[in-house]
């Protein structure tokens, strides 16, 4: 058997890439490493189907491309998929490169085609060379250790079974094995960064080492196994650091005093934060109580003597809860409302659970977003206090503070949730029944607050 096909076949077992039942589809371009990819694997006799995307940017040529992966399909009598886009619109209706437009469109189609044709693998045409370019390029505008791996064996349920061979032992087996295959002219223009890369970049750095590629796969495995320990060990610290708290994720700052900003960049990954800001975060700004930062989703607030993140709040309606209801859904959290008799009920002292007089109570009663002019008379306190002032006097932070929900019975506050509920509502020696609501959540933590959350009596 040809020495690439058993490259392929050593390749697939050692990065458990395939199983032999796995139907496998194959993104076909036309061009020399799909082509050689799919013939590879029709050779090895993997269940195939083959899905060709035409981005209409290449006029006739593309048409032929086309033509040509169909009658391949045809001649092995595999499914074949084909679909066509209008990427320029796409492009700038995203306000993104034509490039990333392509990239989008062809995975969302693959994923798509996976689940409708039950394939248990999407197999592209990367080499060892794509590896080497994309490194590069990572290299060239800046990255984390994440860029360093260049491009995986496998993400989720994409594979790219060729990233062991090179470019010219790729075109030598199509020669050889007469694969026939369509040059993209478009690979010859250097509008493209990659082709860049790839036509200027690349040959220069060859004559210092003209086992280039031969070398950056051996740099980017040493990279994957590094990055494997380092996550292992991000991992650890955030589970030892970061503590999760209903709708957002605290840190003590004392904690975080000797992290440097690349690891914080990790540590805080998938909310949205950069290396610049993490800096920022661990400059002057730790020791401003108050500070604020953004990202698209969460805001970052660095308090006393915490470091606290919150997803943005979104707008959310105003929920009625009706008499004798049992459950209901505010958010995230679940609420249970449970009545009983005062002469078999004995008050639970956390923050997140309220238990008022029923009598006193007005259905349907109402949960909402706190407003500014809102007030209440705090549990303890005979005269009313605006809201916000009572936030403030309770050191809540500022990103805090949208997320917090009021119980409104008529007009009147019941309940600032989580917080204090309202003296008028409470439960004492005269009252009969007993509403008790339980907020839940499985990422609340629960917390014993001081005796400011119970009634005086006790």
């Amino acid at each position: 058997m040809n020495k690439l096909a058993n490259g392929l076949k050593d390749f697939i077992k050692s990065e458990d890439l395939l199983l032999p039942a796995d139907k496998v589809l194959v993104a076909v371009s036309g061009g020399v490493d799909s082509m050689v990819l799919a013939h590879l694997l029709h050779k090895l006799g993997y269940n195939l189907g083959i899905a060709h995307v035409n981005f209409q940017l290449r006029g006739k040529s593309a048409e032929l491309d086309e033509q040509l992966v169909k009658k391949t399909a045809e001649e092995w009598q595999v499914p074949f998929h084909v679909r066509k886009f209008d990427t320029p619109a796409y492009a700038k209706k995203n306000s993104i490169s034509t490039q990333m437009a392509a990239r989008d469109l062809r995975y969302q189609w693959f994923d798509q085609l996976k689940e409708t044709y039950n394939y248990h693998k999407i197999a592209t045409g990367h080499h060892q060379n794509d590896v080497l370019e994309t490194l590069l390029l990572n290299l060239t505008k800046g990255t984390g250790i994440a860029g360093l791996h260049g491009i995986l064996p496998k993400r989720d349920s994409i594979i790219r079974p060729l990233l062991f061979a090179q470019k010219e032992q790729i075109i030598n087996y199509a020669k050889n094995d007469g694969v026939n295959w369509r040059e993209d002219q478009s690979n010859d223009s250097d509008q493209y960064q990659r082709n860049l890369i790839r036509n200027q970049v690349v040959p220069v750095l060859k004559k210092i080492n003209p086992k280039l590629e031969e070398s950056i796969q051996n740099t980017v495995e040493i990279f994957r196994s590094v990055e494997k320990q380092y996550l292992s060990s991000i991992e650890q610290l955030r589970d030892r650091i970061f503590k999760v708290d209903g709708n957002h994720v605290m840190a003590r700052k004392s904690d975080l005093e000797d992290i440097e900003a690349p690891v914080l960049v990790d540590l805080i990954q998938g909310f949205g934060f950069n290396y610049d800001q993490c800096k920022s975060m661990l400059g002057e700004a730790f020791n401003h109580t108050g500070k604020i930062f953004q990202s698209t989703s969460h805001t970052l607030n660095i308090d006393r003597e915490h470091v606290i993140i919150t997803t943005h709040a979104s707008e959310s309606k105003n929920i009625e809860i009706h008499e004798h209801q049992t459950v209901l859904k505010v958010a995230a959290h679940q609420w249970k409302l449970t009545e009983h008799l005062n002469n078999k009920y004995t008050i639970r002292p956390e923050a997140w659970i309220g238990a008022f007089d029923l009598r006193k109570l007005a259905f349907p009663l109402t949960v909402r977003k706190w407003l500014p002019g809102d007030r209440f008379c705090p549990l303890g306190m005979s005269d009313s206090k605006k809201l916000s002032d009572f936030l403030i006097d309770s050191k809540v932070p500022v990103n805090l503070k949208e997320h917090i929900k009021v119980l409104v019975s008529k007009n009147d506050i019941v309940w600032v949730v989580g917080h204090r509920i309202d003296d008028r509502f409470k439960v004492t020696e005269n009252t009969d029944s007993v509403l008790e609501i339980e907020v839940n959540n499985s990422n609340v933590e629960r917390r014993t607050p001081n005796t400011e959350h119970r009634t005086p009596a006790e």
